[in-house]
C-alpha cells in the first residue's frame, strides 16, 4: 500500500461554513445593532462563541490534509500530528446517531499513539473507511484493547479484530 492523501469533500466543508456564518452573523447582527437586556445578550454571546468555535474547526479541517500510509497517519495543517501504527495505543470508534431510531448519523475515530496527540477523524472524511481498517489492524498487533462500543461499532463496518469478537 503507497501513501494516500486524504481531505474532507469540499462540498461538506462549504455546508459546514455556511452553517458557522449564518450562526455567527444571527447571533452577532443583534448585540451590535439592538440595545437587548443583558439576559439575551448573554445567550446571543454564547451562541456567537459557539459558531465561531465550529467556524474555526471548520477553517482547520479545511487546511488539514490526512496522509495514510502502511506505518503511520499524518495531519499535516495547523495542528498536525502523527500516529505510528506500531505505537498505537488507544483508539476510539464512536457512533453519533441524529436520529432516536439510530437510523442516521456519523462515526468519530480517535487513534493515538505513545507520546503523540490524539488524532480525530469522521466518516465525512475521504477513506474514512480505510483509515479505521488500518487503525484496527493497528490494535489487533499492538494488543490495544477495544471497548465495547468500539467492537460494535467496527462490526457494523464489516471490520472484525482478532480476540476483540463480541463476548454473549
Amino acid at each position: 500500500m503507497n501513501s494516500v492523501d486524504l481531505r474532507y469533500p469540499q462540498q461538506t466543508l462549504v455546508a459546514d461554513y455556511l452553517r458557522a456564518a449564518t450562526g455567527v452573523v444571527l447571533c452577532g447582527a443583534p448585540l451590535l445593532l439592538l440595545d437587548v437586556n443583558r439576559w439575551l445578550a448573554a445567550l446571543l454571546l454564547a451562541g456567537f462563541g459557539l459558531f465561531a468555535l465550529f467556524l474555526l474547526r471548520t477553517a482547520l479541517r479545511h487546511r488539514t490534509r490526512f496522509v495514510l500510509s502502511p506505518d503511520s497517519l499524518r495531519a499535516e495543517g495547523p495542528a498536525g500530528t502523527v500516529v505510528e501504527w506500531n505505537r498505537l495505543d488507544r483508539m476510539k470508534l464512536s457512533y453519533f446517531s441524529t436520529k432516536r431510531d439510530r437510523s442516521d448519523g456519523w462515526m468519530q475515530l480517535g487513534v493515538g499513539s505513545t507520546g503523540g496527540r490524539l488524532v480525530k477523524v469522521d466518516s465525512s472524511l475521504e477513506g474514512f473507511h480505510d483509515i479505521v481498517a488500518r487503525a484496527a489492524e493497528a490494535a489487533e498487533a499492538t494488543g490495544v484493547a477495544l471497548g465495547d462500543a468500539t467492537r460494535a461499532n467496527l462490526r457494523s463496518m464489516g471490520i472484525v479484530v482478532a480476540g476483540q469478537e463480541e463476548t454473549v
